[in-house]
């Protein structure tokens, strides 16, 4: 979720970090998730896991750059537009964009162990292919541990979703989705920038007693591989307030993502890439634009509307830390 947009991701910082911004759904794949956004200058979201490498979300929301640590608690919030809701290979929204918010507190337990609560709303700018206007909740819980150069993480992800008729066959087509991950990434700097490879795993859990319909298959699982980097645009700005942030993810879906002819599908699911810019224009407001591009031969679709081969779009998103 830069998608559940520059993506969301999953975002929290670590000394300095940027956030990234969401299944048969969500935005960027929170590009990287926890321990990416943790340690590195990505982007969501997942959206959306923020959009995420959410930021996961997987990310969702945008990637916001994020003041180093001062006190226990921090606060990061970004409004988000993405040209598409792309999320884990699939254009969730065919044919409209979607505008997103990410309240996103931080709690540094100690200097190497942290805790994020990235709150990511989301709504489609215009009716989608499916006739709705879809809206869309989702509630993580994140914990990092950093030690040298490693960063591993877990978290939870409640997604809770609205007018999703595409996906969700509840009377009011609303539906929910809980998801458990686990991630590790190693960062290491030299001359030219900060670069982080990365694994993140994804497991979902099913849907909470009393919901007949849930949004994804019980059981199934998603993996993503990446590689992020933070280069500082030092002939645009000397004081490397302005970063190049590109990242790149090989996704593989296990039953995860259907076909649009309710076929599970195993195995690769999608290769996305990534290039936002980011400019830290004070201590605490930043903005950041991308562009992003998704190849995928699988047969990925939301419902019974197909995700087409190869996909490009572009977002933007202003954020700030306190």
């Amino acid at each position: 979720m830069l998608a559940r947009s520059l993506l969301l991701y999953m975002y929290q910082d670590f000394n300095q970090s940027y956030l990234p911004t969401k299944p048969t759904m969500k935005l960027m794949t929170r590009v990287a998730t926890v321990a990416l956004a943790a340690v590195a200058a990505t982007s969501s979201v997942k959206a959306g896991d923020t959009n995420t490498i959410a930021t996961g979300k997987d990310v969702k929301a945008p990637v916001v750059a994020a003041a180093a640590a001062t006190s226990p608690f921090n606060l990061i919030v970004s409004e988000n537009y993405d040209s598409r809701y792309m999320f884990r290979g699939v254009d969730i929204l065919a044919g409209t964009g979607v505008l997103s918010t990410t309240f996103n507190p931080i709690w540094h337990i100690t200097a190497n162990d942290t805790l994020s609560v990235p709150l990511w709303f989301a709504t489609a700018v215009k009716r989608n292919a499916a006739a709705s206007r879809y809206r869309e909740f989702d509630v993580p819980v994140n914990y990092t541990h950093a030690f040298g150069n490693w960063t591993v993480g877990a978290g939870y992800l409640l997604y809770t979703y609205y007018n999703a008729p595409a996906f969700c066959n509840s009377p009011a087509n609303q539906g929910v989705q809980n998801e458990a991950n686990a991630n590790v990434a190693y960062t290491f700097t030299n001359s030219i920038g900060t670069f982080t490879p990365s694994l993140n795993y994804y497991y979902e859990m099913g849907t909470p007693v009393g919901y007949k319909y849930g949004s994804i298959n019980p059981g199934s699982s998603f993996l993503t591989p990446g590689f992020a980097a933070a280069i500082p645009l030092t002939f645009i700005k000397k004081d490397g307030t302005v970063t190049f942030n590109p990242n790149t993810q090989l996704n593989f879906g296990f039953r995860y993502n259907g076909n649009a002819q309710g076929q599970a599908l195993t195995g690769l699911n999608n290769w996305q890439l990534q290039l936002p810019v980011t400019w830290q224009i004070t201590k605490i407001f930043s903005a950041t634009a991308y562009w992003a591009y998704s190849l995928q031969t699988a047969g990925l679709a939301t419902g019974t509307i197909a995700t087409g081969r190869s996909l490009g779009w572009a977002g933007a998103s202003i954020g700030a830390s306190f």
